[in-house]
This record gives C-alpha cells, sequence and structure tokens, in this order.
C-alpha cells in the first residue's frame, strides 16, 4: 500500500516537472480534435471521467480503466457539432465527430484496445470566378467610385461559382494496452497514429499518452493520465514542412462509486487539467486548471440519469441499459452547452 502511494505521488510530480521544464519549447493546440471527448456516458458527466474510466471509452480518458472492462467491450458515438440552428431538435451540426472501438481481455497478459476517432467537417466549397469578360482576370468588378478598390455596393463582372467541394478531416488510431499491477493499481498507455488533411494537404504525427488508477478502498477511485508524454508532433506536406507539436497535459481526479442494492447505483466524480500553455501563462479558469465534474446514477440499473459541468458549460445525458442472453447493451445520449450552439451525442456499447 505504502508502495503504492509513493509511486502515484512519484507519477504526479514527475508530471508537472515534464510540463514546466518543456513548456516554453512547444505549442500546446495541434490536434485539438483530441480535446473533444468520447462517449455520450462520459460527456454528460462532464467529462469528468479520468478516475472512473471503467468502460470502453477508457482508452480515451485513461487507459489504465481498461483492466476493469469485460472480456469483449466495444463502443460507438455518433455526433453533430455546432447545430446551423434551424430549430429542430435534432438539427445537423457543422461538424461530424465520431468514434469506435473494441476492447479485448487477455487473461495474465493484459487488455487490449483499438479505438477510432474522426472529426469532420465536409462539402467546404471552394470558389473561383468565370471569366465573364474573357480578359484573362479572374474578379473584375465595376469599379464605380475609381478607386481601384471593391466598394460595397460595386458589383462583380465576372461571375462566382463553386468549382468543387472538399473536406477537413481529422484521424486519431489509438492502440491502448494495461494491466494490473497490484490489487489496488492499474496502470496503461496509448499509442496514438494522427492523420489530419483539408483541400489538397495533409498531416500525420503520433504521440503517446501514461495512464494510472487506485482504488484504495471500497468504493473510492483515484486516476490520473499525461497526455502526450512526449509532445506529439504533427508534420504537413506543404511546401516548408512545417512541424506543430500538442503539448503535453496531465489530468487528474477522483471519483466515488456506490450501490442500493434494491434501487441502483451512482457514481459522482471530478477532473483538474492543466497543459503546458497553462503553467507557462497562468491562462485558463482556475489559474491554470480546467475543473470539471458529475454525476451519474441508474435508477434499477435500467434507466441512467446524469450531470455535470466540463469547465466551459453545462452538460446533461441519459442511459438505458439492456440485457440480451449474456449480452449487455447501452445506450446513452449527452447534450453539451457551447456559445457556438448545443452539442449532442449518442453512443451505444456492449459487453459480452
Amino acid at each position: 500500500m505504502k508502495l503504492i502511494k509513493i509511486s502515484l505521488f512519484l507519477f504526479i510530480i514527475g508530471s508537472f516537472s515534464s510540463l514546466t521544464l518543456f513548456a516554453a519549447d512547444e505549442g500546446s493546440h495541434a490536434a485539438e480534435f483530441l480535446s473533444h471527448g468520447v462517449g455520450a456516458r462520459a460527456l454528460g458527466m462532464g467529462s469528468a471521467f479520468v478516475a472512473i474510466a471503467d468502460d470502453a471509452t477508457a482508452t480515451y480518458w485513461n487507459p489504465a480503466g481498461l483492466t476493469k472492462v469485460k472480456k469483449h467491450s466495444f463502443s460507438a458515438m455518433y455526433s453533430d457539432t455546432f447545430s446551423t440552428g434551424d430549430g429542430s431538435f435534432l438539427s445537423k451540426g457543422l461538424v461530424s465527430y465520431n468514434f469506435v472501438n473494441y476492447v479485448h481481455q487477455l487473461e495474465g497478459i493484459g487488455s487490449l484496445g483499438l479505438s477510432w476517432i474522426r472529426l469532420g467537417i465536409d462539402d467546404i466549397p471552394r470558389t473561383t470566378f468565370i471569366d465573364v469578360d474573357n480578359n484573362g482576370f479572374l474578379g473584375d468588378f465595376q469599379d464605380i467610385n475609381g478607386n481601384g478598390v471593391k466598394d460595397q455596393g460595386e458589383p462583380y463582372i465576372d461571375r462566382p461559382t463553386v468549382a468543387e467541394y472538399f473536406s477537413n478531416t481529422d484521424n486519431a488510431l489509438l492502440i491502448s494496452y494495461a494491466r494490473q499491477i497490484h490489487p489496488i493499481a492499474a496502470v496503461g498507455g496509448n499509442l496514438k497514429l494522427l492523420s489530419q488533411s483539408i483541400f489538397e494537404n495533409s498531416g500525420r504525427g503520433f504521440g503517446i499518452d501514461i495512464g494510472i488508477i487506485l482504488m484504495p478502498y471500497k468504493g473510492f477511485r483515484f486516476g490520473t493520465i499525461l497526455l502526450d508524454a512526449t509532445g506529439t508532433q504533427i508534420r504537413w506536406d506543404t511546401a516548408d514542412k512545417p512541424v506543430f507539436t500538442r503539448g503535453r497535459r496531465l489530468r487528474f481526479g477522483g471519483a466515488y462509486q456506490w450501490t442500493f442494492p434494491s434501487f441502483g447505483k451512482g457514481s459522482i466524480g471530478a477532473d483538474f487539467e492543466t497543459d503546458q500553455a497553462d503553467l507557462e501563462e497562468g491562462t485558463d479558469s482556475g489559474g491554470g486548471l480546467l475543473f470539471r465534474t458529475g454525476a451519474e446514477y441508474w435508477l434499477f440499473r435500467t434507466l441512467a440519469l446524469r450531470c455535470g459541468w466540463n469547465g466551459h458549460g453545462f452538460s446533461a445525458g441519459t442511459g438505458l441499459q439492456l440485457r440480451v442472453s449474456t449480452m449487455t447493451f447501452f445506450v446513452d445520449y449527452a447534450f453539451n452547452t457551447h456559445t457556438l450552439g448545443g452539442s449532442q451525442r449518442i453512443s451505444v456499447s456492449g459487453q459480452f
């Protein structure tokens, strides 16, 4: 027990030290799509999931949690983000964000997981002009006041037209492994393979996450994960071959889970997150720490109600559990508020 406490202490201190040491050299906003979260269950709880992480989405939140996942588990999520505001409840969003994964336990070896995350903005129009006056120049306009600049009210002579449509896509493949190293402690890690593209250009890179979960007392869980532990770099294929770096991020928190045999079970959790930019500049709320909290209650282990605060807005959700023979299926929904519009997530998962 004493050894586990010392190990956790050293891990957290070492993580903060590495964040501070490299803060001046690396950026922290490359591959930002990796910050959006996965799984309607966790998102409905305000993303306060680093210590709970007890389902297949642990590959994202904290791979150490995979040791508590059933032998065969899967999860899939569909999301339309930033609705266009046409008034309908399920209006299509501007950004599609999807996740799918599978987790398998190997007896005596550990737990393995494979996950795919995709964020896409499709059907982006690339416009050009039709050279109506055939002078070899595109974008001619009626220069009414003769100042050589297109002012408001001066119409184009050449007609704008859509030449083609293209997509902006971000993809991540996560290969995860976790192992129980002590009755109350588990460790895990991710290898992340990243690909981004927009129009005719693309970028690729890879990164590593390292996580640990402690369960020192019944019902209590403590977790921490060092994201992008080596500094995830994305190299683009444009002319000057730029490299963008996603700086290290540390997320840590605790949770308490309880059970009422006749009525159901519940969980409550809280997370803190910091990154290199926060430590260097003191940005973000809380003096460099982003705070999240959330709760979940399963009524008769069939219907779940969830709510939380994700550091930027409120979240809420619900879930339904279905049992078919030896298999258990979950259908989850989450709604998150945002200044650019609400985001809705729907997840389906199963254990067998």
